[in-house]
Parts: C-alpha cells; sequence; structure tokens
C-alpha cells in the first residue's frame, strides 16, 4: 500500500509544478507589414523596441513553417527581415508559425481568394467603393497611430472589426467561412503555444487586421492569461 502511495504523489508532482507555474501571459502585438515605412511612429525600429520592451519569452509569428528556416525575403513582411529574425536570433527566442504548411495553406485560402474574385467580378460597383473606403480608414488610421499602443488599442480593434464585418456582409457567407478558418488556425497555434510554455510570456505578432479577432478569442481561452497591449507596453515584464 505504500508503494502505491509513493507512486501516487510521484504521478501527481508534474501537475502541481503545473499549476504553481499558471497560465502563459499572452500579449498580441499588431504589425503593419509594409505599412511600417509610412508610419513614422511605428516603423521597423518602432516595432523593436515594442517587442523587446514587451520581453517575450516566445513568439508566434505569422508566417509558415519553412519560412522560419529558410527566411525568404519579403515582400509584404518586411518586418521580418529587418526586425524579426534578428531579435529572434539575439535571444534565441522559441517560435511558433501560425500560418498552415502546404497543402493546408492553398486549402484554407483558396476558397477565400475565388470568393474575393467573384465578388470583384459580380459587383463591380460596389468592390470599387469598398477599396475606396479601405483606402480611407487606413489614411485616418495611420494619421491616428502616433504610437504603438495606438496601433494595438480599443480604437483600432473597433475600426477593424467594422471593416470585417461590412466587408463580410458585401461579399457573402464564403467571406465569413474564410476569415474564421484563417485566423481559427492562428488561435490553435498560440492555444498549442500556451499549453507548451505555462508560466512564460507569449507575444503573438499578427497583421492588425487579425489583431482584433485573436484578442476576442484569447479573452476566454483556459490555460491564457490576455495582457493588454497598450498596458504592457507601458509596463514591461520585469527583469
Amino acid at each position: 500500500m505504500r508503494w502505491w502511495l509513493i507512486l501516487g504523489a510521484w504521478l501527481a508532482l508534474p501537475m502541481a509544478a503545473m499549476a504553481q507555474t499558471g497560465p502563459a501571459n499572452v500579449v498580441v502585438l499588431d504589425t503593419l507589414h509594409q505599412m511600417h515605412a509610412e508610419v513614422p511612429a511605428y516603423d521597423n525600429a518602432a516595432l523593436g523596441r515594442a517587442i523587446e520592451r514587451l520581453k517575450p519569452d516566445v513568439l508566434c509569428v505569422e508566417l509558415q513553417p519553412d519560412d522560419l528556416t529558410a527566411r525568404p525575403p519579403e515582400k509584404t513582411k518586411q518586418e521580418y527581415p529587418s526586425v524579426i529574425y534578428p531579435l529572434i536570433d539575439r535571444h534565441h527566442l522559441r517560435v511558433y508559425a501560425m500560418e498552415p504548411a502546404e497543402p493546408l495553406y492553398d486549402t484554407l485560402l483558396a476558397p477565400y481568394r475565388a470568393s474575393t474574385m467573384a465578388f470583384n467580378e459580380r459587383e463591380p460597383a460596389q468592390a470599387k467603393a469598398f477599396g475606396q473606403y479601405v483606402d480611407g480608414l487606413y489614411t485616418v488610421l495611420k494619421a491616428r497611430w502616433t504610437s504603438p499602443a495606438a496601433v494595438n488599442d480599443r480604437v483600432t480593434d473597433d475600426a477593424l472589426r467594422a471593416k470585417h464585418a461590412l466587408q463580410e456582409a458585401l461579399m457573402g457567407p464564403a467571406e465569413h467561412t474564410g476569415w474564421e478558418a484563417w485566423n481559427g488556425h492562428f488561435l490553435e497555434v498560440v492555444q498549442r503555444a500556451a499549453r507548451e510554455n505555462p508560466g512564460r510570456r507569449i507575444v503573438v505578432l499578427v497583421g492588425a487586421e487579425h489583431g482584433y479577432w485573436l484578442r476576442g478569442h484569447l479573452r476566454d481561452t483556459p490555460g491564457v492569461m490576455l495582457l493588454d497591449t497598450p498596458k504592457a507596453l507601458e509596463d514591461p515584464a520585469p527583469n
């Protein structure tokens, strides 16, 4: 009987240690891809300082797994070769790629892209008007983005949430389905990172249009303590 009691206590140790460690602390930090060059207060250098200020133990990045090894040139996501890859190397960070590898990448994106093309062909006047709306929205946002915190605040989230609500209303159910599936894969990766890194700080680097979606879903995720991004930028993790 004593042997079984000892074995039971030994098996309980990892679970007790995990309970004491607590949930992963997750911060979603929006990036602007090539638009960092158009927002002086959040250029690539400012992005680098923001990530450093958050003191991540782990990064979740908007890349496919092979990108982390090959590190190809990035026409759109210019912050990666300029800022994020050097930061990963400097701090030897654990990194999770949120975009799926092939063939899932094309499986998720193909219907979404087809829906957009169909809308442009079916409703050219609406497509043109929506494009003008998006251009105007980003003109206003870029003028308002006077700090990294502003890019990650509730006003930005609300504006981009409204943009996608309108986009889905115009383009139809396939737009909604595709957007949910793509972001849902990001969410699954962040959840896995949280399970594998309890008690550690995870910084999720994702294009600004995805930020509101991830924050909304991570708030109620077990094993995740979602931090308020503007506040986290003001009050970095202790040394």
